[in-house]
């Protein structure tokens, strides 16, 4: 059942604010003691979809929980995420600007105070105040603190004992899983990201900051809570309630779909400032993935098929538009979507005309005229961003005729030669004149026959390195089964490392693709091979909870005992663990009682 258009818009602003934000359980809870029990706090993982959203709590337990029509939570505290009120300050810390949810005194005349402060009870417990979710937000006019309940918090707070969480990427810093440690100090991860960290220090005497709400994220996982602050449970507010009423940069929106579209040079410099490039993105090339969330940046965090979530420059996303009827002139109808191969008119006075008030007309546009592009995003007024020749311009949907939609079909009564003909054109105007370049290109978007067609030039190289990679390994990572059978066939080196000492079997892993590494282990490749942090493709799969390439990995016989894996004290080595975090994530179950049920207590992976 959809939504309301107002409350699905409602929740979806607020999703763009609400990762990190720490929670207790709300009015409508009716999932027992998932949490831990009342009062007990945990972290707004990520939002499945308008209605629903992840949580992991301090317990280590995840599930899903709704946020719409029914609301099973309520925000403790916002400040993780990085929602602040510019030019207030609290009058009593001094804190400035507030962080997390504001709360303006309704009797005085300018008094405001943060979240600490207003459960700390200062101020007049007699004076109403108003509580501002998020800059901009409706104010809500709260009953006095004098005549109101508060409930003590528990959770990850300094005094509580503390082992790994599900997002533990620190090594073994706390001495080895199922190690503990306690927490000294809640602190802040990131300036602008205050009360998002705690200070552990481990049994071993090691000490550092861990990830406790920083952008969803949970290092930790509590075995012996701690009492929090006391907070006047009723007046906070729930989640997905209400929102900040912004959109993001380009007009991107929790919940759209986006593609990458631009070229991997491109994007690799323009996400310099934006959260880097990292091998694993090379699966963000070709897959369609949703906005999670808009950072204090303005940057984009988009989730993947995989699980995996990165943060772009919103310049290199192309949102994927729902198809607009577009009135062409010739009195028919067309409608465009993303991806669609459109002719650009030849006329050039005609298009000079069409162009004014659609993006206008450049003389640098004078080579497009005539040409096959292809396009990349239509804009909420019809007009087309097009790529042709290399670049990309804005054109009236008049300017353009559509020979191709984008699952490619031919409209009206075009031939299937006509097509080939103009998918060649267009490739044509793409070349680059480095076969290498085209090579590791055409392997990463999985075109198998351009693939071969490259291979066949006697100037190709099957190993080639095109942006610190070879064809296989980014064939491997976007699980292309059919073009990395063409490389082997063409004798791919199956053990070269990139820059980071990753091999293909390690960017498989990456990826998720158990039918590429089923694949590799056939042609040799050895799946014991290190990188050079010391990590076999199983230590990534279990660190990304890649289960399936864990199992397949397993069958294929690579070494499950190496370094830095563990045994705990409930007989999981880490495969155990992905596989019941993953089960976990989805009922709300927790990891060790999955184990004890499926497999007793003395589980052990074969």
């Amino acid at each position: 059942m959809e939504a309301g258009a107002s409350t699905g818009t409602r929740t979806t602003r607020f999703m763009m604010e609400g990762v990190g934000a720490r929670v207790i359980r709300g009015p409508e809870w009716k999932w027992g003691k998932q949490d831990g029990g009342e009062g007990h706090v945990g972290t707004v993982r990520n939002f499945e979809s308008p209605e629903e959203v992840v949580v992991v709590w301090d317990n280590g337990t995840a599930a899903n929980y709704r946020c719409s029509g029914a609301f099973d939570l309520r925000i403790l505290d916002s400040a993780p995420t990085g929602v602040k009120h510019d030019g207030t300050m609290c009058d009593t810390c001094r804190q400035q600007p507030i962080f997390g949810i504001r709360w303006k005194c309704a009797e005085c005349g300018n008094y405001d105070l943060c979240s600490i402060c207003y459960h700390g009870d200062k101020h007049h417990l007699r004076h109403r105040f108003f509580r501002i979710a998020t800059p901009g937000s409706e104010r809500v006019l709260l009953e006095p603190r004098r005549k109101s309940k508060k409930i003590a918090i528990r959770g990850i707070f300094p005094g509580a004992r503390v082992v790994r969480g599900v997002d533990w990427q620190w090594e073994d810093q706390d001495g080895g899983n199922g190690r503990r440690g306690k927490v000294n100090e809640i602190q802040d991860w990131s300036a602008a990201s205050p009360r998002s960290a705690a200070y552990v220090i481990w049994d071993n005497g090691a000490k550092n900051l861990y990830r406790v709400g920083f952008e969803g994220m949970a290092d930790l996982k509590v075995v012996n809570d701690a009492k929090g602050q006391t907070v006047y449970r009723d007046h906070l507010p729930l989640l997905g309630e209400q929102g900040p009423g912004r959109t993001g940069p380009h007009g991107l929106q929790i919940g759209d779909q986006v593609n990458v579209d631009l070229e991997l040079e491109i994007v690799q410099s323009l996400q310099h400032g934006h959260g880097g490039w990292t091998d694993g993105m090379f699966e963000c090339l070709g897959t369609t993935g949703t906005v999670v969330g808009i950072d204090e940046d303005h940057d984009i965090v988009v989730s993947y098929p995989s699980g995996n979530r990165w943060t772009f420059n919103p310049a290199v996303l192309t949102k994927v538009q729902i198809p607009v009827p577009v009135t062409s002139s010739s009195s028919d109808n067309q409608t465009f979507a993303v991806g669609d191969l459109v002719q650009i008119c030849h006329d050039i006075e005609k298009i000079k005309l069409l162009q004014r008030g659609h993006g206008e007309w450049a003389e640098a546009m004078a080579p497009t005229l005539g040409k096959i592009g292809r396009v990349q995003q239509i804009y909420h007024d019809g007009d087309l961003k097009v790529e042709v020749c290399s670049t990309s311009w804005t054109y009236n949907p008049q300017a353009v005729t559509k020979v191709a939609s984008s699952d490619g079909s031919v409209p009206g009564n075009s031939s299937g030669e006509r097509l080939s003909a103009l998918l060649k054109k267009l490739f044509e105007t793409h070349v680059s004149g480095d076969v290498n370049e085209e090579l590791v290109k055409t392997a990463a978007n999985g075109d198998a026959a351009k693939c071969e067609e490259c291979l066949k030039r006697p100037e190709a190289d099957v190993n080639g390195v095109f942006a610190g990679h070879t064809a296989l390994q980014a064939a491997s990572q976007n699980g292309h089964l059919e073009v990395i059978k063409i490389l082997l066939r063409y004798k791919a080196d199956v053990e070269i490392e990139d820059k980071d000492g990753d091999r293909a079997v390690h960017h498989a892993a990456f990826g998720d693709e158990p039918g590429v590494m089923a694949l590799l282990a056939g042609a040799g490749a050895d799946l014991n091979a290190r990188n050079k942090r010391r990590q076999t493709a199983l230590h990534i799969a279990v660190n990304k909870g890649h289960a399936g390439v864990v199992r397949t990995l397993l069958e294929l016989g690579c070494h499950p005992s190496l370094q830095p894996m563990r045994i705990n004290r409930f007989g999981e080595t880490a495969f155990s663990h992905v596989l019941c975090a993953t089960q976990s994530l989805r009922h709300g179950i927790p990891a060790e009682t999955i184990l004890f049920y499926e497999h007793g207590p003395e589980y052990r992976v074969p």
